[in-house]
């Protein structure tokens, strides 16, 4: 989904499987992003994980240093410990989850896109067309994508010859203990994750762009897009005007 200005960023639980989340990013390349996910199911459970896991991209560098400070005073996995890097290949649970996604989701995206551009809908060598394309698509795509998590966390994953549990991902995320397994989440103090967060606020920088089409939408009484039909339509009202 990148090159169609759609990056996603997902985080699988190694026991469960279970999705922890699945979110369209404006942008992959930001360390802020991920780490803003991460502390979010973080406050959530009200602890992290015992250990995280993650390829070399830069952007999951702040994810791994919290991580890090997070699990500085506890055994086993402790300070640098707590996080280990690998090869997006040996990172088996997500990479899995990729091919599942695609196939069951984004894969339709895809080519959606793809005809978008084929067609001359879309001109992808544009910054404007493809900020529209965020304007008028990031919505229905993360809510897509939504419905793919909630699906996969609530269905019944069948034994397999890896080294996997069966059973409902969400049920073996917060019921560990009924298929032999082990609660191994770290409570983390409420002030050190007040401290983090704080830590890597930052006041997004404003985006022209989207601050224009937000400005059309009001000026014209357009209506936003439920489905990727009325997105259709709405991309190319709002570069027509644009561009007029």
């Amino acid at each position: 989904m990148k090159p169609y200005g759609f990056p996603i960023h997902a985080a699988v639980d190694g026991y469960s499987r279970r999705v922890l989340w699945l979110d369209v990013c404006i942008s992959n390349n930001l360390p802020t992003l991920p780490v803003r996910l991460y502390l979010s199911r973080v406050r959530e459970n009200g602890g992290c994980p015992l250990l995280t896991r993650s390829d070399f991209r830069t952007q999951n560098g702040l994810l791994a240093a919290m991580q890090c400070y997070f699990r500085s005073d506890d055994e086993p996995f402790c300070g640098e410990s707590g996080h280990s890097y690998g090869s997006s290949t040996r990172n088996q649970r997500i990479e899995n989850w990729w091919s599942h996604l695609r196939k069951s989701c984004t894969g339709w995206w895809i080519s959606f896109f793809k005809d978008l551009v084929d067609e001359g809908v879309v001109d992808l060598g544009t910054e404007l067309q493809k900020e529209c394309l965020w304007f008028c698509f990031s919505t229905i795509l993360q809510e897509s994508l939504d419905k793919m998590k909630e699906y996969w966390n609530t269905h019944n994953i069948r034994p397999s010859r890896h080294e996997t549990i069966a059973g409902v991902p969400d049920i073996l995320f917060y019921l560990p203990e009924q298929s032999g397994g082990t609660d191994c989440l770290i409570p983390v103090d409420r002030a050190k994750i007040d401290e983090m967060e704080l830590q890597c606020q930052q006041e997004d920088d404003e985006n022209i762009f989207q601050e224009y089409f937000k400005y059309v939408m009001e000026q014209e009484h357009f209506q936003y897009p439920l489905n990727h039909d009325e997105a259709t339509i709405l991309f190319s009202h709002l570069i027509r005007i644009a561009q007029a």
